[in-house]
């Protein structure tokens, strides 16, 4: 008989109280919203640690089903929709090809690529980059995927870290895919630019956001306290790249998309995601649609990177701005309060 011989000791950065919060805020709102699941990340951009990863529905060893084991936050990738604007826009400022002040015209509110349309809800006419970014111009960002280009967006996402699985401990951990196939059309450059034809998960866009609240630094968020994660750290865009895209992110909550996300005590910054669900039959459903928001709070001392996302909301409340944005307020003001930030 062999003598038992005892497992190490393994310590979460995972707060009880901050996963509470956000597991709440998150269930309520999906069952309001009458949505299929969804996710929430919340990330400490100071110490690395992860300090919330929620998913719904949860596992429930009492009613155990297949595919529900699955955590959303880190399991799945998706689609992120205008979530990725900023990104491409750091990559061209970085790059010397934009300024967040260049002025972008968006007339007559639709532009023809390859012979397909994209529109936006209405003419924006002459916009900023910033403006592009707060109003989620489809016709602004297209235009700025082009001017990047179909290399500079690829180095550029896989600089946030898009391209390679979180490096953290966790079975099934998913991460993107990027489409870098020859040949590629204007049409398919400008979708990667607005966020299609492309994958990522939760955790992956919440630790590229936090590149604009580390003066331009990417890292690996640690899930263990005793740093069994290794630890990486690396300077993917410029500091004053970094500060140019918190500016046009402060924009999309006062006049943009994100209203929604504003806090009583705290300024923030941040963007709303809309996309569409691919169908099973090629092509999108139209009637299947991922909201998601990430937001950088609070901007004094830019400690926090949230993440949220809601899988099929109602068809009557189905946008980032609509349905993200204020879960993503509901869980930074009960976090934030908590910190005593």
């Amino acid at each position: 008989i062999k003598e038992v011989v005892q497992g190490l000791d393994k310590k979460l950065t995972i707060d009880s109280r901050i996963q509470f919060y956000a597991y709440k805020h998150l269930s309520n709102y999906i069952q309001a919203n009458n949505a299929k699941g969804g996710s929430a990340v919340v990330l400490d951009n100071i110490s690395g640690e992860i300090l919330a990863i929620a998913s719904f529905p949860s596992y429930n060893p009492n009613s155990p089903q297949r595919k529900i084991k699955r955590n959303r936050a880190l399991n799945d990738a998706f689609e992120p929709g205008s979530i990725i604007k900023p990104l491409a826009v750091a990559k061209g400022i970085d790059m010397g090809i934009i300024s967040k002040n260049q002025v972008i015209n968006t007339s007559p509110g639709f532009i023809n690529l390859s012979g397909r349309v994209i529109s936006d809800p209405k003419n924006y006419k002459n916009i900023t980059v910033s403006e592009v970014i707060a109003k989620s111009s489809q016709v602004g960002a297209s235009k700025l995927a082009l001017l990047v280009g179909i290399e500079g967006l690829i180095s550029g996402y896989k600089e946030f870290g898009l391209s390679r699985p979180p490096n953290i401990f966790f079975p099934g951990i998913a991460y993107g895919v990027i489409n870098s196939r020859q040949n590629i059309t204007d049409h398919e450059v400008a979708s990667i630019g607005f966020g299609y034809s492309m994958t990522a998960s939760s955790l992956q866009l919440a630790q590229a956001y936090s590149v604009f609240a580390n003066d331009g630094y990417l890292k690996d968020f640690k899930i263990f306290i005793d740093n069994f994660d290794s630890s990486f750290e690396q300077k993917v865009i410029r500091s004053d790249t970094a500060e140019d895209i918190l500016d046009s992110l402060k924009l999309v909550i006062s006049d943009g998309t994100g209203s929604l996300a504003k806090l009583k005590n705290f300024e923030v910054a941040g963007k709303t995601g809309t996309s569409h669900k691919a169908s099973s039959r090629g092509g999108y459903d139209q009637s299947k649609y991922i909201a998601s928001f990430v937001g950088i709070a609070p901007l004094k001392s830019r400690r926090l990177t949230i993440f949220v996302s809601i899988d099929e909301p109602g068809l009557n409340n189905y946008s980032g701005g609509s349905v993200a944005a204020p879960l993503f307020a509901a869980i930074a003001s009960d976090v934030l309060s908590y910190l005593d930030e």
